[in-house]
């Protein structure tokens, strides 16, 4: 099967206007262990994630951090 094209923006889909790289975020599910430190967040689930947002209407958009990158912008 073959690769398609990278794509050149991600546009927003309202505003019709490229959405800009806000970076990689990380997302904490469940409790704080408190106590138990940082052995507990072995328990934890993370979710990383890059993050889009468009400057004109404020929509933001999720991909799985490391999944189809070469089909998004640098």
């Amino acid at each position: 099967m073959p690769t398609p094209p990278p794509l050149k923006t991600i546009l927003c889909p309202r505003c019709n206007v490229a959405k800009t790289y806000l970076g990689t975020k990380r997302f904490h599910e469940g409790t704080r262990w408190g106590i138990l430190g940082d052995i507990g967040e072995f328990f934890v689930n993370k979710e990383t994630f890059d993050v889009y947002a468009c400057r004109v209407c404020g929509s933001v958009e999720f991909f799985v951090d490391g999944v189809g990158e070469h089909m998004r912008p640098q």
